[in-house]
């Protein structure tokens, strides 16, 4: 399976999260062509703010107790830019890649990680995981613009238009 073609799936599950009113986010996590684990924003749903889905999908991960040795064959895709926390989370979980479709300059940690990892963390345990920006950006922006039409106004949808 592509890059392009695990995104498709991602970009379904993100689709089903604005179909309920939620931020369209998804995450699905891979090893090799296999869906290890997945999840959507579910902020309204759940009335909670820490629901991300990249948390949710590796919080799902965590519980299946696989070993270290194939968590770095592992690959976690995404719509968007990983939060510093998500991006926290794909760290200290050992996945090997992270892919998404497109750069959140007001809070994404990706690309901050990247230029910055080895200067801070040269002696650190974990490692940076290969970063793969820019699958199926325009795809997954068209979600985002489709979320802002929809609900017009409010502190998620200021928070859109800064990714945008």
């Amino acid at each position: 399976m592509t890059n392009e073609q695990k995104m498709q799936l991602v970009l379904k599950l993100a689709e089903e999260a604005l179909q309920h009113g939620e931020l369209p986010i998804a995450s699905i996590i891979f090893h090799r062509d296999d869906v290890i684990a997945q999840g959507h924003t579910s902020e309204v749903k759940d009335r909670r703010l820490l629901v991300h889905a990249e948390l949710k999908a590796l919080l799902q991960l965590d519980l299946m107790n696989i070993g270290f040795e194939k968590r770095p064959e592992m690959q976690l895709f995404t719509n968007l830019e990983p939060c510093m926390m998500c991006f926290g989370a794909t760290i200290s979980s050992f996945i090997g890649e992270a892919c998404y479709s497109f750069d959140a300059p007001s809070d994404g940690a990706a690309v901050w990680a990247s230029n910055t990892w080895q200067e801070h963390h040269a002696k650190s345990g974990f490692s940076l995981p290969r970063i793969i920006p820019g699958v199926l950006e325009e795809e997954s922006k068209e979600l985002f613009r489709r979320y802002v039409e929809e609900h017009k106004e409010g502190p998620m949808v200021d928070w859109v238009r800064t990714i945008l």
